[in-house]
């Protein structure tokens, strides 16, 4: 069937753009094995379809959901495993009705948005480190993004990402006329 290789694409593709798979699989929140299990989810969603007659969003987002929280210990609250399983519902249905439009949409959002994209490299205190790479290379060693790898092993920030990042960065020190740093008091719930 020519539709399968179209459709395992598209599948994978959705996956890479995912942010709440990706953030998990770069913070090995399913532990070092974290791109074994993201590349599972995938297998294990292909034959989800593959070995059933009908294919309801509904039903996918929960395995979704379970996905997340047996191998990553994870919940979504953003509304994103819904909207995960409505793609790859209708990219399938496209697909077999020999309708590329929504493979294409996936094609293009994942050129448009490497291209557009920037790793940005922080280190503890939020401070961006010299050296960052573009979203296509990998400095650290592991095995990064290719044709043949299902799962992201890196988060590219956007530029809107970037601005939310450091708008959430701690304030900047209060110098007092003596030039001493001021000592600023929490602002979490003190009672």
């Amino acid at each position: 069937m020519d539709r399968r290789p179209a459709f395992e694409e598209g599948v994978t593709a959705v996956f890479t753009q995912w942010t709440a798979l990706c953030l998990a699989v770069e913070n090995e929140w399913g532990g070092p094995l974290s791109v074994d299990k993201a590349n599972q989810i995938i297998q294990d969603v292909l034959d989800w379809f593959y070995d059933k007659k009908e294919h309801h969003a509904d039903d996918l987002e929960l395995e979704l959901e379970d996905a997340l929280v047996q191998d990553f210990n994870t919940e979504c609250e953003d509304g994103s495993p819904k909207q995960v399983a409505a793609t790859l519902v209708e990219l399938h249905t496209q697909l077999l009705q020999g309708s590329t439009t929504l493979l294409e949409q996936i094609r293009s959002r994942q050129a448009s948005g490497a291209a557009a994209s920037k790793r940005q490299v922080v280190d503890f205190d939020g401070a961006e480190v010299e050296g960052g790479s573009s979203s296509g290379e990998d400095d650290d060693g592991d095995e990064g993004m290719d044709e043949d790898n299902d799962a992201p092993a890196a988060v590219a920030l956007s530029a809107q990402q970037q601005q939310q990042t450091q708008a959430r960065e701690k304030p900047q020190p209060v110098v007092d006329a003596d030039g001493f740093e001021m000592v600023q008091g929490r602002r979490r719930g003190r009672r």
